[in-house]
């Protein structure tokens, strides 16, 4: 048994048992649309599959794997990212501030920045055109 991603397994599991009972909590949709809680149970239930896939894959190793962190300045980078971008939330600019950060996430993770710029925006406008139009939900 790989008891390091035991314990990964095991945090994700009640991060997504987390997500789907807070998730239940919402008000539900009205008019055939999804209520707020759709996204949190969605993601919580995805969360516990691929952890359970985690816990199994990791039963039926042998031995123990130490844990390591080989890639700690990339990690802090990322997170310190993710932190500037939420702390900005409710800033409004939501297409810019999310170019912004996927461009300089990706270029921090090793990406050219034309491959960075290029990913930040189709994504950004993928993610933009589907809750404007498709959920008609504005991200400003």
């Amino acid at each position: 048994m790989d008891r390091v991603n035991t314990a990964v397994a095991g945090c994700f599991l009640a991060l997504g048992a987390y997500l789907v009972i807070s998730g239940g909590e919402f008000p539900a949709g009205v008019g055939g649309l999804p209520g707020a809680g759709f996204f949190p149970r969605i993601i919580g239930s995805l969360i516990i599959l691929l952890a359970l896939g985690v816990l199994f894959e990791s039963r039926g190793r042998g031995g123990t794997t130490e844990f390591e962190i080989a890639n700690g300045r990339q990690i802090a980078g990322a997170v310190a990212l993710l932190f500037v971008y939420l702390a900005l939330w409710g800033t409004g600019f939501f297409a810019l501030r999310t170019v912004v950060f996927l461009a300089l996430l990706l270029k921090f993770l090793g990406q050219r920045w034309p491959a960075s710029a290029g990913v930040a925006v189709a994504l950004t406008a993928v993610v933009a055109a589907a809750f404007q139009y498709g959920l008609n939900v504005s991200l400003e």
